[in-house]
């Protein structure tokens, strides 16, 4: 089998091991692994939410290492990258849920339900002064976003909470994070 297998070949195999760590996928009487980082493109989807338990899978072969009797897979590799069509699914204006993923001292990090990352920066979370994003967002917090620009060929998402907010459509529970529509009545 490891004669046949050549890196960048798209093979099916069966889920035949789920570990913190990765996936195990049986090709045909040899196990490759598919480690968490390949499992898709979405960071931080855990190895359980990618794979089940004696599930058929296309992968893709990275590496084949037949004097250590290992290969290395990619599931993630046989869908297409999700900055490849950003540019059809959002535009400029428009109003997105977002996930906070990490706060910096010029602005947080959110991710939409898709897995694109983009930019809240700092001058764009308040109408007001802030010091720090943490005055107004905790990483986790589940906000409406306005898309202000994309750039897919440099992967840069622009976002604003204070004109989401500013529109109107939703309001801010500085208490716990988070944002209603108007018709939750917060």
């Amino acid at each position: 089998m490891f004669s046949q297998l050549q890196e960048g070949q798209v093979r099916k195999g069966k889920v035949s091991g789920i570990h913190s760590f990765g996936a195990f996928v049986d090709l045909g009487g040899v196990d490759g692994l598919v480690p968490v980082s390949e499992a898709s493109w979405q960071r931080g989807k855990s190895v359980t939410e990618c794979f089940k338990l004696g599930e058929e899978v296309d992968v893709v072969v990275l590496k084949v290492d037949s004097e250590s009797k290992r290969i290395v897979l990619s599931l993630r590799r046989t869908q297409p990258h999700p900055w490849q069509s950003v540019s059809n699914r959002y535009t400029p204006g428009q109003l997105v849920p977002g996930t906070i993923t990490k706060l910096t001292t010029f602005g947080a990090f959110a991710r939409l339900d898709d897995g694109i990352e983009g930019l809240v920066h700092i001058s764009e979370l308040a109408d007001k002064r802030i010091g720090h994003p943490k005055e107004v967002v905790n990483s986790g917090d589940l906000v409406t976003l306005k898309i202000l620009s994309i750039e897919p060929e440099r992967r840069r998402l622009r976002l604003s909470l204070k004109q989401a907010l500013e529109d109107g459509s939703t309001s801010l529970n500085s208490e716990v994070g988070t944002l209603s529509t108007k018709e939750d009545g917060v």
